[in-house]
């Protein structure tokens, strides 16, 4: 089950049809979560890539709050036709855009339960990722283990998880409730917070668990080895490659940036 090409996998996860979303299920804080996001979003942004960055977590500690912009109109506005999709996406001083998808979450009680609004912001969804290049999900399962949005639960799934034990157990965890949802499909998983050796490590790990016990293939998107800069570059409210182009992060989310946008036809593997 285990894929250890990095440059098929995600050949296999991005070149599908338009649109494209990958969508972010994370076992991280939610500093590291944030922070992972925004890098790769600003890393691709500094190659001419039109991505945008989709807040889909309403949660409170979502990427929208962790960048300290403030959303005005979200993508349920639009379904509602209270406002245009172009009024609900914003475009960051790192150059990617942010949207978010609604100021409530599916199972709250403010959340529409007209079927016909849940349609329609399917639509404006799919709308979002004709717009842009890539779309990056900053996403999390609700008590149903699904996604707020059809288009995304038919998008890319990546994991992320840093190579502590708690960290593996937990993306397991959400191998497990996604699988309970939609079967046997591919994930991603992306290892941050280690060196090549240890991220082999924990992806076969998981791999071999979700493997043996699921079925679920898994491919290996990547990792970003830990990096004093990187967290130095946040705290200041900056991308690191930006901050610091020859740090070993930067290179890492460089790497990562030239693969999901194909430039370089994904040639960099682990192998």
């Amino acid at each position: 089950m285990a894929n250890f090409d990095q440059a098929e996998g995600l050949r296999r996860m991005l070149f599908g049809a338009k649109p494209r979303f990958v969508t972010f299920l994370s076992a991280l804080s939610n500093e590291e979560r944030n922070a992972t996001l925004v890098n790769i979003a600003a890393g691709m942004a500094s190659i001419g890539s039109d991505v945008v960055l989709l807040d889909a977590r309403q949660s409170g500690t979502s990427v929208a709050k962790w960048l300290e912009m403030q959303i005005k109109v979200t993508l349920l506005d639009v379904a509602q036709e209270k406002r245009s999709l172009q009024n609900a996406t914003l475009t960051s001083s790192q150059g990617f855009k942010l949207a978010s998808l609604t100021r409530c979450w599916q199972n709250s009680p403010d959340f529409p339960a007209n079927d016909v609004v849940l349609t329609k912001l399917d639509r404006i969804v799919a709308a979002l990722g004709n717009s842009a290049d890539l779309v990056l999900v900053d996403g999390e399962l609700n008590v149903d283990n699904a996604l707020p949005s059809e288009v995304l639960e038919n998008g890319e799934i990546v994991i992320q998880l840093t190579g502590q034990a708690d960290a593996i157990k937990t993306a397991y965890g959400l191998i497990k409730r996604a699988h309970s949802r939609f079967g046997r499909r591919h994930y991603g998983v992306l290892v941050t917070g280690v060196n090549q050796a240890e991220a082999y490590r924990v992806f076969e790990a998981l791999a071999q668990v979700a493997g043996n016990f699921l079925s679920v293939p898994l491919n290996l998107v990547g990792y970003v080895p830990e990096d004093d800069y990187l967290r130095r570059a946040s705290r200041s409210g900056r991308n690191v490659i930006e901050a610091f182009p020859k740090a070993m992060a930067s290179v890492a989310f460089s790497r990562l940036a030239h693969q999901m946008t194909g430039l370089n036809e994904f040639a960099t593997t682990y192998s």
